[in-house]
């Protein structure tokens, strides 16, 4: 049975993030099928970040109000090499340097936006998990009879 994708999501701490990034998320019913790794949550809070870019599939950034830890963990998603989903608020915007880094950083109006762009996204890489998974299998040998 196929496995759901492990999703992190980057985004600055000076946001609204519960409004703005947890509660669309969690409304969708595409995403449920997924593992949603929110860095802020009770669950992850006392979770070294690098370790969850580790462990996860694909990110997703939020480029509204960044600052110093998102830089830190943005540098170590990049480093990573996982596919990520760069979105900003259409009505804030965001620092032009990101655009160097970050190709095709989507604007979204709303919390339907949002949710689209990220379930389309999680539609479009949900192979990558069952790859992984299939990856971690190591032989060890073969028996001859």
């Amino acid at each position: 049975m196929a496995r759901g994708l492990s999703i992190y999501f980057i985004h600055s701490s000076k946001c609204d993030y519960n409004n703005l990034i947890y509660l669309p998320v969690l409304r969708s019913n595409v995403l449920s099928h997924h593992t949603l790794m929110f860095p802020r949550s009770e669950e992850n809070k006392e979770k070294y970040f690098k370790d969850m870019i580790a462990n996860c599939d694909v990110i997703v950034v939020e480029l509204t109000d960044p600052d110093i830890g998102f830089n830190m963990e943005l540098k170590e998603a990049l480093i990573s090499r996982k596919p990520i989903l760069a979105l900003a608020q259409k009505a804030v915007g965001y620092d032009p340097k990101y655009q160097k880094l970050l190709k095709n950083i989507i604007a979204y109006n709303n919390e339907e936006d949002f949710r689209y762009y990220v379930e389309t996204f999680a539609e479009t890489y949900k192979g990558v998990a069952n790859k992984k998974a299939e990856e971690n299998v190591v032989v060890l040998g073969i028996i001859d009879r």
